[in-house]
């Protein structure tokens, strides 16, 4: 199967990071990133349910030092079609826009204490209105909102956190806008968390809402309204691990995606797909049997009094429940599909022994490389029509990906001999969800 897969070279790599752009030609060398592919080709076509690759293009992420532009902050489907990629600097805090080849377009803002800049947070959103303003929208306690004009120009800033002050955002979680009215008002949902209660104890699940919502006037710059919704004590999932007393998660956010006047939210944790009316009230319950089998395999911890205080503890606990159990990392919406990227348990033997010890990690609270522990990635595609489920399975070295269409994605990849994070585009020989 291997030798009748055509070879297709990456032509060139967007090497981002010290605040500069440049292309780097690939030529023929042992550890170049075409012989890589390659190699990624044959690898690929070991089992039949991987991705057989047949187009790819690359953009190269730096993610080494503290450097300008690092990482994209959010595989969006609407932004890539529209040739916009949004990168985010060190913690999130710089912001800048490039095309889909590499070409840079605009830096946004900053890190800073200047107009339009951002103090203090981690890891922020972005995201683009049709008339081209740009929303970044930040997290953490004190979690803002910054709007420029299309052409980055700032304009206002909004805190969110002074509306709702016992919930923060938390980095990398869920958001959504609406497009504003003829009145200048718009909608922005959020996943959030309590300031409360730990997110360690039952008090937590017992007591905090899952999302918050604001009406925005644009034209007056201020908000209008705000409310949380949503207990976590109303989902199943939740009412089963506070009966049995354990955590079985790392991540405990929701994910969800708008489309129309559906959305549809899941749980890292959970093995049901939730449809929201425009009132987001649940409409339908959707569970996957591919993602119940793999919940079957459970290996939770108990509730704390309170969140460790010891570095090593905390991350400890964190990684132990997310590599034990079921891990959903994203949910997207394709017409009538839905889409769950998700990583299956490992067996404790398989990631404890590798994990720093405490001396290890108080000498470099920085050792993160230290607790992971690589697996395979899975795509689990539902048909909301006909109620079909299939898998598409990649190996280790992936990570986030998205569908464009019913036959092209994008993964995020790392290679074992190139530093950074590629962001790789693959056709696949059939459509999905057919």
């Amino acid at each position: 199967m291997g030798s009748s897969l055509p070879r297709v070279a990456v032509k060139s790599v967007i090497l981002i990071g010290a605040g500069f752009l440049f292309f780097l030609p690939f030529f023929s060398c042992t550890n170049s990133p075409e012989m890589q592919s390659v190699n990624e080709e044959s690898l690929v076509s070991l089992e039949t349910d991987f991705l057989l690759p047949i187009a790819k293009d690359s953009i190269l992420i730096d993610t080494h030092g503290n450097l300008f532009y690092d990482y994209i902050p959010k595989l969006d489907r609407e932004q890539y079609l529209s040739n916009r990629l949004f990168l985010m600097g060190y913690n999130g805090l710089n912001v800048g826009l490039i095309d889909t080849t590499g070409k840079f377009t605009r830096h946004i803002t900053r890190r800073g204490n200047g107009p339009g800049e951002i103090p203090v947070s981690n890891f922020a959103s972005v995201w683009q209105s049709i008339d081209g303003g740009i929303y970044v929208l930040s997290s953490g306690n004190a979690f803002m909102l910054y709007v420029f004009d299309r052409y980055a120009n700032f304009r206002y800033r909004l805190r969110l956190y002074e509306a709702l002050p016992n919930v923060f955002r938390a980095p990398r979680t869920s958001f959504h806008f609406t497009e504003k009215d003829e009145d200048g008002k718009f909608h922005l949902t959020i996943a959030v968390g309590s300031t409360l209660y730990s997110e360690f104890t039952k008090s937590y699940y017992e007591n905090t809402d899952v999302l918050a919502r604001f009406e925005i006037n644009e034209y007056q710059q201020k908000i209008v309204s705000s409310e949380t919704f949503m207990p976590y004590k109303s989902f199943p999932e939740v009412k089963e691990t506070l009966k049995e007393g354990k955590i079985f998660w790392f991540n405990l956010y929701p994910m969800f995606e708008t489309t129309g006047n559906k959305t549809y939210l899941t749980f890292p944790f959970s093995d049901c797909i939730y449809v929201l009316n425009e009132n987001f009230k649940i409409e339908k319950r959707i569970r996957s049997k591919k993602l119940s089998e793999v919940k079957k395999i459970k290996n939770g911890s108990d509730f704390l009094i309170k969140t460790p205080t010891d570095y090593f503890d905390l991350i400890y606990y964190r990684n132990k429940n997310a590599f034990s159990n079921l891990y959903i990392k994203n949910l997207q919406v394709l017409s009538d599909l839905v889409i769950v990227q998700f990583s299956k348990p490992s067996e404790e033997k398989d990631f404890l022994p590798k994990f720093p010890t405490k001396q290890q990690v108080n000498e470099d609270l920085r050792n993160y490389e230290g607790f992971v522990h690589k697996r395979d990635q899975y795509w689990l595609i539902y048909n909301l029509k006909s109620g079909k489920e299939e898998l598409i399975k990649l190996p280790t070295e992936y990570q986030k990906g998205i569908f464009l269409d019913e036959k092209r994605m994008i993964v995020e990849k790392k290679f074992d001999d190139l530093e950074g994070t590629y962001l790789m585009k693959y056709t696949l020989p059939n459509q999905i969800g057919h």
